[in-house]
């Protein structure tokens, strides 16, 4: 399905009915990387997959894609559909964008979830990083995309999930190089959420990270965590792509989480 956003095509998924969950991928990725959580949520809960600007089968926008106005595209869909409230649940940069979300319009949200992701802004050096990834997209896109999704999972399971990542490479070559690049830069741009996260609501929390994701600083997000308030923090045992590495387990307790809150 599609609908228009600012004159944009806009792709998602809509599957069974009930509370709302909506579920928002991340960088590189596209609305498919939560199928298995899908099927396990869709027989008592609406469940709402998008694919985010420039990602998937959704056009671009502008030159940069701050998580703002991706933001913007999830609040577009609920008005669409016209749902009250949602849980919003975000893997990686698909978790700043539920931040942005609960930052602009949080008597939308019942509840949050961060999935291999956290409410950091970006420090100088991540800035740097970012800043080099984008010229690296511009002189030879392919090589950083080819690069980029191996050292997301945790070094030891790379060979073992060597299929699975030849897959999420094909699929994240299918974006064009100014819609990566303008994701790069919407990332950097983002403020400081931790505030936001872990005080200033009071709607029921998940925070899943994986123990060996080489993305994160575990031991700041486990500091942070301890104040963290009405928040489910849960450890998985592997790197940054649960969906695939924590294939079993990561569904669970998403679906444990919302019924344990009634969402």
């Amino acid at each position: 399905m599609k609908y228009t956003y600012k004159k944009t095509d806009i792709a998602y998924q809509s599957r069974g009915e009930g509370q709302t969950v909506i579920l928002l991928h991340g960088f590189l990725e596209n609305k498919k990387m939560w199928h298995d959580v899908v099927e396990l949520l869709k027989g008592d809960h609406q469940v709402l997959t998008i694919d985010l600007l420039g990602h998937g089968d959704s056009d671009g926008l502008c030159d940069i894609h701050t998580m703002e106005q991706q933001a913007m595209v999830v609040k577009n869909l609920m008005d669409k559909h016209k749902i009250l409230k949602a849980t919003i649940i975000g893997h990686s940069m698909g978790g700043y964008i539920s931040l942005a979300f609960a930052d602009l319009f949080p008597e939308k949200v019942a509840g949050l979830g961060l999935l291999n992701s956290h409410p950091f802004a970006d420090n100088a050096e991540k800035q740097e990083a970012r800043d080099r990834a984008v010229k690296t997209v511009q002189r030879n896109y392919e090589a950083y995309v080819k690069a980029a999704i191996p050292s997301f999972f945790a070094p030891e399971n790379r060979e073992k999930y060597h299929k699975e990542i030849r897959g999420l490479i094909t699929e994240a070559l299918q974006m064009s190089p100014e819609n990566i690049m303008a994701a790069l830069k919407g990332m950097k741009l983002r403020p400081e959420r931790s505030e936001l996260f872990c005080t200033r609501q009071v709607y029921p929390k998940l925070w899943i990270v994986g123990k060996k994701d080489p993305l994160i600083d575990l031991e700041r997000i486990r500091e942070l965590a301890t104040h963290c308030k009405g928040t489910d923090y849960i450890e998985l045992s592997e790197g940054h792509m649960s969906y695939v590495e924590n294939k079993k387990d990561m569904p669970a307790v998403i679906k444990r989480f919302l019924q344990r809150n009634d969402l």
